[in-house]
Parts: structure tokens; sequence; C-alpha cells
């Protein structure tokens, strides 16, 4: 773990990456720099971790196994759901994302469609990243 006092502080970072052996997917590394205050978790926690340790001006590489990432997938989180109870559920096709409300909190959420047969489908609610090692490149631009 890096520098704890570091939490609460804003870190100013380009970064670029995604899952291991994979094309990045995730890409800020050109442009202004992406503002994270440390500790909030706006990004995966492996990300926070080595940005905690880098000084301003460093570049590093890191590969971020999934518990310091997206987490592991839980199968619990894919559920068949029948076509006709879902919004378009008849129009929707693997590979397809839909925004799902949250009903306990009424936040919208992106769920993945995995699987179909004629009248259900299969919604995946975890990170399409969850159980699968990252590996990023990080520039610490700035530090406040």
């Amino acid at each position: 773990m890096g520098d704890t006092n570091r939490i609460g502080r804003v870190a100013s970072i380009r970064y670029r990456g995604g899952v291991k052996g994979e094309e990045p997917a995730d890409d800020h590394s050109t442009g202004a720099p992406l503002e994270i205050v440390l500790g909030d978790m706006r990004v995966p926690r492996g990300i926070e971790e080595a940005v905690s340790d880098m000084q301003v001006g460093e570049q590093r590489e890191v590969e971020i196994p999934c518990e310091l990432g997206y987490g592991r997938y839980q199968e619990k989180l894919a559920s068949w759901r029948p076509k006709s109870m879902v919004d378009d559920g008849y129009r929707l096709k693997v590979g397809d994302v839909i925004f799902w409300t949250n009903p306990d909190d009424g936040r919208k959420m992106p769920v993945w469609v995995v699987d179909e047969t004629e009248d259900n489908i299969r919604l995946d609610f975890n990170h399409p990243f969850a159980g699968k090692t990252l590996v990023y490149w990080i520039e610490l631009v700035d530090l406040k």
C-alpha cells in the first residue's frame, strides 16, 4: 500500500489500460489529466495504490489483480429474465448494454445482455472486467 497520508489529496493522472493481453479499453492518456480524489475509489483500487506510491512526473506500468480492480466475477450477479419484463426485451441481443434502475436507490447502472432464448435474456450485472487481471500505464501529472 502506498502513502496513506495522501488520502483526500487530488491527483491529476493520465492512464491507459484494460484487461491483460487485450487492447486497452480505458484510455485517458491524452488531453487534460483526470483529477481523482485519493480514497474515493473512482478508479480501481490498484490504480489508486500505484498513484499513492508515485512521485509527480513519474510514469509506471502496473499489473492489477481482479481483487484490486473490479472484483471477482460473481455468478449470482447474472440472471435470466423474461423478455416481456424488460424494456425492449424482444429487441435486445447478446452484447447489448442497457441501463437498469436499482430499486434500492434509484441509480442507473449498466447491465450486459450475455445470453438469450426465444423468450428470455440473461442479464449480467458484473463489470465486464470482473474476475480479470488488468494492466495499466499511469502517469502522475500533479498532486495537490
